[in-house]
This record gives C-alpha cells, sequence and structure tokens, in this order.
C-alpha cells in the first residue's frame, strides 16, 4: 500500500516551502521589537557614515552620531520625533551647565555636584521638553570632564548628536513606519468578547452556586480590567502611530470613532464588573443581604446569556435584531420575576439592581447612539 501512495511533486512541495517561508518573513518583519532593531541598527550605521564626512572640530567625535540615533529612535514617528527634541533640548541644557562650572575652575567634587544636581533638578521640572532620567546631568558631566575648556569639544558633541538625531527621525519616518491599528482593533475586540463571556459565565455561576470566595470572580474581574487598560493603551498608541506616519494616507481611518468604540465597550465593562461583584454577594447573602431567591435565578441566567450574545455579535454600526430582541425580552422575563417575588415578601434587591446594570449594557450599544 505504502508503494502506491501519491506524493505530492516537487512543484508543490516547492510551493509549499516558499509560502511557509514567506509567512515566517511577513512575521519577522512585522515583529515590532525585530523592526526597531533592525532600524535602530540601521539608523546607527548611517548616522557614522555621515558622521565621517562632517568637516572641522565636529570630525574629532563622529562616536555621538550613532549615539544622537540610539537616544532618538522610537517604535513611532512621532514618539522618535518627541524623544530627539528632548535629546538636543537636555544636551543643550547639560552644555550650559558645564559651561556655567568651568566659570569655577577645574573640574572637581564641587562643580561635578553642581552639574550633576542642577541636571537631575531640571530633568524632573523639564521632562515634557528635556526628557527625563538623567540625560542632562550625563550631557553636563561629559562637556565638564571630557570636554573642559575645549569650546570646539561642546560644538562638536552638539552638531554630532543633531545629526544622529536627524538619521533617527528620517529612517523612523521613511522604514516601514508602523501603524498599529490591527492591534488596536484586537484589543477592542478582545475586550467585547471578554465581557461577553463573563456575562455568559455569570450563568454557570448561578448553575454552579460558587461560594463567595471563589477565585474564579477575582480572575474574571482582573481580566475584565485588564482588557479594558489594554483597549485604551492599544488605541492610543495606534492614535500616536499614524502622527507624521506617511502611510496613514493608504490605510485611512477615522480614529474618533475607535475612541467611540472603546468609551462603549469602558462602559460596558464597568457595569459587567458591577454586575459581577452584586452577584458574588447575592448568591449566598451577606450579614445585611438575603440570598438570591430562587424564583429569580433561572430568568436571570437566561438574561445573563442573552446579554452576553449580544455582545458576541455587536458592531458600533448594528446590532443583530433578533439577537437584540431576545435580549430584550429576557430582562423584561427578568424584571417581571423580581416583582413577582417581592410581592411575595421575597427581597428582590440584588436581582433588581442586576436587571438595570443588563439594560445599561444593551443601551450602551445601542447602534444610533453611536452613529
Amino acid at each position: 500500500m505504502a508503494k502506491n501512495r501519491i506524493l505530492p511533486g516537487r512543484g508543490v512541495l516547492a510551493a509549499r516551502l516558499n509560502s511557509h517561508l514567506d509567512d515566517r518573513l511577513r512575521a519577522a518583519v512585522v515583529n515590532p521589537q525585530l523592526l526597531l532593531a533592525g532600524k535602530a541598527a540601521l539608523a546607527a550605521a548611517l548616522a557614522w557614515i555621515i558622521a565621517l564626512a562632517i568637516p572641522g572640530e565636529a570630525s574629532r567625535y563622529p562616536y555621538y552620531a550613532p549615539l544622537g540615533a540610539l537616544l532618538a529612535m522610537y517604535p513611532t514617528v512621532a514618539g522618535t520625533l518627541r524623544s530627539g527634541l528632548q535629546t538636543v533640548i537636555g544636551l543643550t541644557i547639560g552644555i550650559v551647565l558645564a559651561h556655567i562650572a568651568m566659570w569655577a575652575g577645574e573640574p572637581d567634587g564641587l562643580t561635578i555636584a553642581f552639574v550633576v544636581g542642577m541636571g537631575v533638578l531640571l530633568a524632573g521640572a523639564l521632562k515634557r521638553t528635556a526628557g527625563g532620567g538623567s540625560g542632562i546631568a550625563s550631557a553636563g558631566l561629559f562637556v565638564l570632564i571630557l570636554g573642559n575648556d575645549n569650546l570646539g569639544y561642546s560644538l562638536g558633541y552638539f552638531v554630532q548628536t543633531v545629526v544622529g538625531v536627524g538619521v533617527g527621525l528620517a529612517v523612523s519616518a521613511l522604514i516601514l513606519p508602523p501603524l498599529n491599528l490591527d492591534d488596536a482593533v484586537g484589543q477592542m475586540s478582545r475586550l467585547r468578547r471578554a465581557a461577553a463571556r463573563q456575562l455568559q459565565e455569570m450563568g454557570e455561576a448561578l448553575d454552579e452556586d460558587w461560594a463567595a470566595d471563589d477565585p474564579r470572580w477575582a480572575q474574571r474581574r482582573d481580566e475584565l480590567t485588564e482588557s479594558a487598560r489594554n483597549a485604551r493603551e492599544a488605541l492610543q498608541y495606534a492614535d500616536e502611530s499614524r502622527k507624521g506616519n506617511v502611510r496613514r494616507r493608504f490605510h485611512p481611518r477615522d480614529v474618533r470613532r475607535d475612541y467611540r468604540h472603546v468609551e462603549v465597550l469602558e462602559v460596558v465593562a464597568f457595569h459587567t464588573l458591577n454586575i459581577t461583584n452584586m452577584l458574588q454577594d447575592a448568591l449566598h447573602g451577606t450579614s445585611r443581604e438575603h440570598p438570591l431567591p430562587n424564583a429569580v435565578r433561572p430568568p436571570l441566567r437566561e438574561a445573563f446569556t442573552a446579554v452576553g450574545d449580544v455582545l458576541d455579535l455587536w458592531t458600533v454600526e448594528e446590532n443583530d435584531a433578533e439577537t437584540f430582541q431576545a435580549a430584550e425580552s429576557s430582562l423584561a422575563a427578568l424584571e417581571a420575576a423580581a416583582y413577582e417575588a417581592s410581592s411575595r415578601d421575597i427581597p428582590f434587591g440584588a436581582a433588581a439592581a442586576i436587571a438595570m446594570s443588563l439594560h445599561r449594557i444593551l443601551q450602551a450599544v445601542t447602534p444610533d447612539r453611536h452613529i
């Protein structure tokens, strides 16, 4: 039987191998850290080559050019511009501090303490414009100790660093500037699915009668909180990646609409967390609250499932009409069961509060509120 097996031809095997290699290459190219490393290496090499060609006193200090390119390099174009400006401003302030200290004489403990102390102080006060950390102090120390009274050193240090920053900005802007839109969309989708899954799992909590100290309560809250934070951060990063990016013309996107989308999902996450907290207390009761009545548990379970199904299918533009109607019907049934329980003097406060939060979720994802 083995002799009769039909093996793929060489052409098919070659096509599969090429496809596999293309996938691996594509994955490597789009890897953010690998892309940043490659661009930083290219910027440093180009800065060194250009630095060697600069005439005059600055040509004696070419090593500051690749350093400037490295300090400026950031994953996004806007971030590279901001980091580059901070580097140049910090360097300028550091040089000024060093020359002020030189008026006191040769480098000693006092002048070094002045440059470092003032540098760190100014770095904290001007962190939005001059960068943070020890950049100002480091620049001041280099000029004070290595340059001393040599004005050419200060000039060369400044010129070569500016050259490196310029090269870093050019490489960042022209060589595959990343657009992080896909990650933002993916994080928003994960947040929506996380909220949907958590609501559906609240039905499981009812069925399985989770204990108040069951670790799954905290786990669900942590997962949803992290998803909400990741969605917001991913969108902000995607928005920054568009600034100064030539590729945005070929990938137009309404970021304001994405922010509205995230805001809606954050409302959904808030109410979902509130529901989780209320159910954790109401399932078995507390010292101040009676346990959730058995009469409202089945309709509550159906409401969790129905609203979770709405979130599973929701987009900013539309809802699945049938699923949305089923969710509204399930909430009406829950409210009816809660009021019926109250007529028999059975406490229903938690069920009514949960129903209100579920209503808020449906209201948040109603399409005409966001178009």
